[in-house]
């Protein structure tokens, strides 16, 4: 009895060390970088494209106008062809960003001031940071610093979407701690898509900070 204890002294202490170790362990959120990377991808290509000329009327009677399968007004009509050539997750989240008409208006926004912003990086005004969002190098006028700030709003728009979904997909609340996580993660791969897709001459950031022009 006399040795059992001292022997309950010394091992508790490292029992309730144990069990308060436990007890904060946080979760780490499941991030797929390259099925992340490809929805960015499969979002860019379809979403910033301008929707497709609408065909004449044809005279004849009228009837209910029937939504087509694939047609671009239809946001999970495009996986058909494209996204879902067998169920992958890269198709996974881009369905589940395809159903947040923010992220899907802010992507069209891009789209179409996209040859605006081309004219920033090419002039070497702005260039892409590893932030995900486009920097200036120049004091810019009203016009080109209204332009950048509509651009980088809607960037942030799509990363946030983003990470929404990768919690979605991890069945995880969508609350400010777990937001915060994933954010970075999602921002960090948009910026390396940005890098890949930069055209040579563009100022791109790398990952460690520094500025190269991309060749």
């Amino acid at each position: 009895m006399k040795i059992a204890r001292p022997l309950c002294r010394g091992i508790l202490p490292f029992f309730i060390i144990f069990l308060f170790s436990c007890a904060v362990i946080t979760v780490n959120i499941y991030f797929p970088s390259k099925a992340v990377e490809k929805a960015y991808e499969n979002l860019e290509d379809q979403l910033m494209k301008p929707p497709p000329a609408s065909k004449p009327k044809k005279e004849g009677p009228e009837h209910p106008p029937a939504q087509e399968k694939n047609s671009f007004l239809n946001p999970f009509s495009w996986f058909v062809g494209t996204v879902y050539a067998g169920e992958n997750l890269s198709a996974q989240i881009s369905q589940h960003i395809a159903k947040m008409p923010e992220v899907v208006n802010a992507y069209r926004r891009m789209g179409k001031r996209l040859a605006a912003t081309n004219q920033l990086r090419n002039k070497r005004l702005a260039g892409e940071s590893n932030s995900g969002m486009l920097s200036p190098f120049v004091r810019l006028n009203r016009n080109q610093g209204l332009l950048l700030e509509n651009e980088n709003h809607d960037r942030s728009v799509v990363i946030y979407g983003m990470a929404k979904a990768i919690l979605e997909i991890n069945h995880l609340k969508l609350d400010k701690k777990n937001l915060n996580e994933v954010y970075p993660k999602a921002a960090a791969q948009f910026a390396e898509l940005r890098r890949k897709r930069a055209k040579p001459g563009w100022k791109i950031q790398l990952p460690n900070g520094k500025w190269v022009i991309k060749k």
